[in-house]
């Protein structure tokens, strides 16, 4: 994949995932908004192999984009679909059926006493994403026996409908993006000593945000991932890689089965190292105030429990306070964070996730933005929150949050 300009699709420019297989899904990957050219070769040949296709791709700032590689293989092609990672609503995930089995006809797809998820979809076409009930629901492909899948609350997910070894058709349940599944409203309530931003400070940590944001826009970023569904019966490769690891789930004997997305499982977090920051703490699990604010906890840093844990596919929120009524608190040098600093996170079975930080960003409490900040994400990705920005005396808190996003590494 390339950056395009006006010319013919050829250069080979770098690899986007490799060795991809029937019914094959590659994971996201953040690119800089902008125009590229998506070619494919065959596997294993050298980079240089003029591509057997190539399609122009717009990669725009904040969205996702799947390249498929699609239809029978006398007759391959590459269809762009747009996607839609946003958060579902409370207690539900979002899905679309990928139609990738080209012996089946017109697919109707409901959910067991749910949503139709699709009705007369053609080989090799996607259907709109729906909202549905988050949990265990049973997938019925036409006239078949339903078979199970899990949907989790806060996830986006793809259903591929794919040919089965030996006829009939398999399910496969491939996890787009997770969340945490309540979001949190509003800003975080997290210093009340207003020890944290002294005057002469105040100008400094705002250009130091602003210097982290121009340094990586992640904002400015869009993703694209690879999926390929041609027809069985040409191309031969391995198995899933490992982020989209599956599990066969029994379904009986009947002519549809279930392939389902198994969650990478990962031990509670105990404890945060920040070095440039001079942090290193204990973690514990938090949740929301009545108002359903996220909680800091009294002492250390606090992991929010209704997302995703460190190290698992979507965004951990991790909080502390930055000041107390006595002076600073577990994340008052967090303000000391820059683009490219390692965070670390300890768990409970002696693994450690680490982390790389993206960006650093401060926002008014009042227009806290938490689509960007809790919303979906593909990969492993961490957000540490606190206090900034000016200190209300009358209020007796900081008018702003400071939030440093980090991915794993």
């Amino acid at each position: 994949m390339t950056p395009a300009g006006s010319g013919p699709l050829t250069h080979p420019g770098a690899d986007l995932v490799t060795g991809l297989g029937y019914g094959d899904v590659g994971a996201f990957a953040p690119l800089p908004a902008g125009t590229y050219a998506v070619s494919v070769r065959a596997a294993g040949s050298p980079p240089s192999t003029p591509p057997a296709m190539s399609a122009r791709v717009e990669v725009t700032a904040g969205a996702a984009r799947t390249v498929a590689v699609s239809g029978r293989f006398a007759a391959l092609s590459l269809e762009v679909l747009d996607d839609d990672l946003s958060a579902p609503p409370v207690g539900s995930a979002r899905v679309r059926v990928l139609a990738a089995a080209a012996g089946a006809g017109p697919l109707d797809v409901a959910l067991d006493g749910g949503p139709s998820l699709a009705t007369g979809l053609a080989f090799p076409a996607a259907a709109p994403p729906v909202v549905v009930p988050a949990g265990t629901a049973g997938v019925r492909i036409g006239t078949q026996p339903s078979v199970p899948v899990e949907l989790t609350a806060g996830s986006v997910a793809t259903l591929l409908v794919l040919d089965r070894p030996g006829g009939g058709l398999s399910v496969r349940t491939v996890l787009d993006a997770a969340g945490p599944q309540v979001v949190p409203t509003g800003g975080v309530e997290a210093g009340t000593g207003g020890t944290a931003v002294p005057p002469h400070a105040l100008a400094a940590v705002a250009l130091a945000a602003v210097a982290a944001a121009a340094l990586v826009p992640g904002r400015r970023r869009g993703a694209v991932a690879v999926v390929l569904t041609v027809a069985a019966g040409g191309l031969v490769g391995p198995a899933l890689p490992a982020a989209h690891a599956s599990a066969r789930l029994p379904a009986g004997d009947v002519g549809i089965s279930a392939v389902a997305f198994v969650r990478p499982a990962v031990a509670e977090p105990v404890r945060l190292r920040v070095p440039s920051a001079g942090i290193d703490t204990t973690l514990t699990g938090i949740g929301r105030d009545g108002a359903g604010a996220l909680l800091p906890p009294a002492e250390g840093a606090g992991w929010y429990r209704e997302g995703p844990g460190p190290g698992s596919p979507g965004p951990a929120v991790l909080t502390g306070h930055v000041d107390g009524p006595t002076g600073p608190a577990a994340f008052f040098g967090l303000r000391r964070v820059a683009v490219g600093d390692p965070v670390q996170v300890d768990r409970a079975d002696g693994t450690t996730a680490t982390f790389t930080v993206t960006r650093v960003e401060r926002y008014p409490k009042s227009a806290f933005p938490s689509a960007e900040v809790y919303g979906p994400t593909p990969g492993a990705e961490l957000r540490l929150i606190t206090c900034g920005g000016a200190f209300d005396r009358a209020r007796g808190s900081y008018v702003d949050n400071l939030v440093v996003f980090a991915t794993v590494t």
